[in-house]
């Protein structure tokens, strides 16, 4: 039986036979005479088994001593296994070390924000974050996918631009060769010459928004996808984009569930999203904007910040008082990086607080 090179989520396809894989150290136990190595190749995590006798002693004793994110290539015999991370499991015959790795910085301890940001190469290959840079290079073939099946063409618009397509005072501005431009907002006016030529085109590409803001949840720079059609009528507008948030959520069920169950995904939710949608008309939405449910709804939210702003505060206080105090380093890590999380919060509730009586007359004023 000759082995081969595979993948962890090509196993499936090799019940019983041997086989090569490559990849990093991301776990290990040990029990005496049996050896649980959990590595990782980028398309999965495998549990492999080795068993004293069954490799050169060297090579056990060499194994043992690994620490996390080494670089391996394992050889064995696969087997189903529902207990395995993956369903799959590998029984050792051989491997190769090719690169022992010592004092990896992330433990499963928690670590604040600014620690995983200054060692951001490495924070991702943690198992939250490979999960979702799967889930987003599904949402992006499927961005790709369903505009290319429908009859739309791709037009890549300019990142340097002349062209201002919404509030002038949120672009930023960059000197180009001694003449201002400025960091696109919106290919939407290049795509509207274009749909005049092609008939139904979009665009997919970075964004740059220069509002200042007082929340984390603002983005300076995002992609953003827009389409355009030359001959629609707003019911078939509609359509366009029930289909298009459908499609991409339905590819996202079928190719990533177990990254969205890592996550914590309501998944239940993402099933329901399916069209048609409901649909408001216009004269709906000023009733809602300007009825008694929704003024009650504003109230009872902004009694809600409070309540939260005043327990964060109060929990703040006591991570505060204890950290004066003498407690072991890793609790004072840990509190730390709960520090640094619920200011944040807390600077974001600011926010949502001092906009909730804006809104109230936004909303009540609204024609």
């Amino acid at each position: 039986m000759s082995e081969q090179s595979t993948t962890i989520e090509q196993l499936c396809e090799h019940e019983g036979e041997e086989v090569t894989l490559a990849g990093w150290l991301y776990q290990a136990r040990s029990s005496g005479k049996i050896q649980f190595l959990v590595i990782r190749d980028g398309t999965g995590l495998c549990q492999c088994i080795v068993e004293r006798g069954k490799v050169p002693e060297e090579l056990f004793d060499g194994l043992r001593h690994l620490g996390q994110e080494s670089a391996l290539m394992v050889t064995g015999t696969v087997r189903a296994d529902e207990r395995s991370v993956g369903g799959h499991e590998i029984a050792v015959t051989d491997a190769q070390i090719i690169s022992p790795a010592q004092g990896y910085p992330i433990t499963p301890k928690s670590h604040g924000i600014d620690f995983l940001l200054k060692h951001r190469h490495l924070h991702l290959r943690s198992q939250r974050q490979w999960c979702i840079g799967k889930v987003r290079h599904t949402v992006i073939d499927a961005i790709r996918r369903f505009f290319n099946d429908n009859g739309f063409t791709l037009i890549d618009t300019p990142i340097f631009t002349g062209i201002v397509g919404e509030d002038q005072q949120s672009l930023f501005e960059v000197d180009y060769f001694g003449s201002p431009l400025h960091l696109t907002q919106t290919g939407q006016l290049y795509l509207e010459s274009a749909a005049m030529s092609f008939g139904k085109v979009y665009c997919f590409g970075p964004t740059f928004r220069a509002e200042k803001s007082k929340t984390r949840r603002h983005l300076t720079e995002f992609w953003m996808v827009e389409p355009e059609v030359a001959f629609i009528d707003l019911d078939g507008l509609l359509r366009l984009a029930e289909d298009f948030v459908s499609f991409i959520v339905a590819q996202v069920l079928e190719r990533n569930r177990e990254q969205l169950e890592t996550l914590g995904t309501d998944i239940s939710a993402l099933e329901r999203i399916t069209p048609p949608f409901y649909r408001l008309t216009y004269t709906d939405a000023v009733d809602i904007l300007t009825g008694d449910k929704t003024k009650r709804f504003l109230a009872d939210q902004l009694e809600d910040l409070k309540n939260q702003k005043q327990q964060m505060e109060k929990r703040i206080a006591e991570l505060d008082e204890e950290q004066k105090g003498q407690i072991k380093q890793w609790k004072r890590e840990k509190n730390a990086a709960e520090l640094i999380e619920l200011r944040s919060e807390l600077s974001e509730i600011d926010a949502r607080i001092e906009n909730n009586p804006r809104h109230a007359e936004l909303a009540a004023g609204f024609q």
